[in-house]
């Protein structure tokens, strides 16, 4: 039999999710425009997900649609929008510890 070549091709393991913890954190947090966001596709809701391509990567919310939010992501020397909905990405976490980094640094120069 041929190999597939659809969408989803080589996906069941890629994204196949483990038992863990359940809860509504991610579900209740609001993302602002011009907010960094790491995208980490969620395997229990695929239809709102996006390519497999992007899993990984970091974006900026540039706008909303209804519950989704729209993405601009730096693929390659070109940009690319995308739409998700919120349990597909999480808060770029390394800008926050950034800024408290510099901070700290600008106090300790006074």
């Amino acid at each position: 039999m041929p190999a597939t070549k659809g969408y989803r091709k080589r996906m069941r393991k890629l994204f196949s999710k483990r038992r863990m913890r359940k809860g509504l954190s991610q579900y209740m947090i609001e993302y602002e425009i011009g907010e960094l966001v790491h995208i980490n596709i969620n395997p229990i809701n695929m239809s709102t997900a996006p390519h497999k391509r992007y899993q990984g990567m970091v974006g900026k919310i540039i706008g909303k649609r209804g519950k989704a939010y729209m993405i601009e992501v730096k693929l390659g020397s070109k940009t690319k929008q995308i739409i998700t909905t919120k349990e597909h990405i999480m808060k770029y976490k390394a800008i926050v510890n950034q800024s408290l980094v510099s901070s700290q640094v600008q106090v300790q120069q006074k």
